[in-house]
C-alpha cells in the first residue's frame, strides 16, 4: 500500500512539471471561470491530452449534430460542356468595344508606318556619325509596328473577322 502511495506521488510530481491542472469556479455574477489556481469550490477538470494532429473523419463524426454535409459515397463524374451560345445582353457592347479598338490600332499602325519610313530616309543631325543611335531609333519604330500588327491580329481573332 505505501509503494502505491509512493508510486502515485512520485508520478504526480513528475507530470506536474508538464502540465498544470485547469479549475473551473462560478463567480459571484454566474460566469463561469478557467483558471490554473486553485480556488475555493472549484471543480479539477480532468482534461484528455492534447493532440497535435487531427485523425481523418469516420462515419460517425459525418453523422454528428451540427454537421451538414455527409460524405460522397458515390464517385459521379461530370462532364462539364462550355456554352457556345453567345450572350446576348453583353455581347453587343462587348462587340463595338473591339471593333472601336481595332479601329484604332489600324490607325496607330499606319501612323508608326509612316514614321518608320520616314524616318528610314532622313537622319537626325545627331546620329551622323553615331549609326547606333539612328539603328535603335528605326528598331524602337520597327518594335511599334510589330506590336500593333499583333494586335490587330489578336483583335480580328476575338472578333472573327479575317484580315
Amino acid at each position: 500500500m505505501k509503494n502505491l502511495i509512493y508510486a502515485l506521488i512520485s508520478i504526480g510530481l513528475i507530470t506536474s512539471g508538464f502540465a498544470d491542472d485547469i479549475y473551473l469556479y462560478k463567480d459571484k455574477n454566474g460566469n463561469s471561470v478557467y483558471t490554473n489556481k486553485p480556488v475555493k469550490n472549484a471543480k479539477k477538470l480532468n482534461l484528455p491530452p492534447l493532440s497535435v494532429y487531427s485523425s481523418p473523419m469516420s462515419k460517425r463524426d459525418y453523422a454528428a449534430k451540427g454537421y451538414t454535409q455527409a460524405p460522397n459515397e458515390t464517385k459521379s463524374t461530370k462532364i462539364y460542356t462550355k456554352d457556345t451560345a453567345p450572350t446576348y445582353g453583353n455581347e453587343t457592347g462587348r462587340q463595338q468595344i473591339l471593333n472601336e479598338e481595332l479601329n484604332r490600332e489600324k490607325q496607330a499602325l499606319s501612323d508608326s508606318q509612316q514614321a518608320l519610313t520616314t524616318a528610314k530616309q532622313t537622319k537626325l543631325a545627331s546620329e551622323i556619325n553615331q549609326p547606333e543611335q539612328y539603328q535603335a531609333r528605326i528598331q524602337s519604330l520597327q518594335d511599334a509596328v510589330t506590336e500593333h500588327q499583333k494586335n490587330i491580329s489578336t483583335l480580328s481573332k476575338q472578333l472573327g473577322v479575317n484580315n
